[in-house]
């Protein structure tokens, strides 16, 4: 009888852990059910974990959706020289995470596809905001894009472990993500889109945050 209990307790102590274990939690891809044009206004995560409230791609008021971007989603920003110019102009996607009642979350990593042509903003830099308002900046330092595949190039993943702000974050609290970027040196043409690259046919992601939304008690 005690091995019988034991066995039972190992086993839901081990469901437990395998259901609240660190994995993907919100993620986008732009080609199943049906493909994206790429000038979307926003779209909802196809990915999204259960405990969180559904996450929306949003575009900042210079990400104009005009080209398109079959199986991505992508605008034409305007010439900004630097951050605090992108900041001025508004030229961002941005994207909401935030816990429904009874539950917190902790991220661990945000990978990007990301789409730049020669003439288009290609300099770039993620942040983060607990208000909306004040953004802080995410890595080391800005990346520059110097490759220009037509599919996008996946851009190195980045490690949000270490920011205290973004561990055990509770249901009142929203995390906005900003992805900024600059650097174009044209306002006409047809080479001056930035974005999140083409999803595979299949529905690969261009966007994924993994961590873990756990029980708030």
């Amino acid at each position: 009888m005690r091995l019988i209990y034991l066995r039972t307790l190992t086993f839901s102590l081990f469901m437990f852990v395998s259901t609240f274990s660190f994995g993907q939690i919100v993620a986008w891809q732009f080609a199943t059910p049906e493909p994206s044009t790429g000038r979307e206004r926003t779209a909802k995560a196809t990915t999204n974990d259960d405990n969180l409230e559904q996450s929306l791609l949003t575009r900042g008021p210079s990400a104009i959706a005009k080209q398109g971007n079959g199986r991505g989603f992508s605008g034409n920003f305007p010439v900004n020289g630097n951050m605090d110019e992108a900041k001025a102009s508004g030229a961002y996607y941005e994207f909401k995470i935030k816990a429904k009642p009874g539950y917190k979350f902790s991220l661990t990593t945000l990978n990007a596809v990301l789409r730049s042509q020669p003439e288009s903003a290609h300099i770039y830099r993620w942040t983060y905001s607990l208000d909306g308002k004040n953004f802080k900046s995410l890595g080391t330092s800005d990346v520059t894009i110097s490759n220009f595949h037509n599919n996008g190039v996946k851009q190195p993943g980045i490690s949000l472990a270490g920011y205290k702000d973004l561990q055990n974050v509770p249901s009142d609290v929203t995390i906005s993500f900003r992805l900024y970027a600059w650097g174009g040196t044209n306002n006409t043409g047809s080479a001056i889109a930035f974005g999140f690259g083409k999803s595979s046919a299949a529905g690969s992601n261009v966007i994924a945050v993994d961590g873990k939304v756990i029980p708030a008690k």
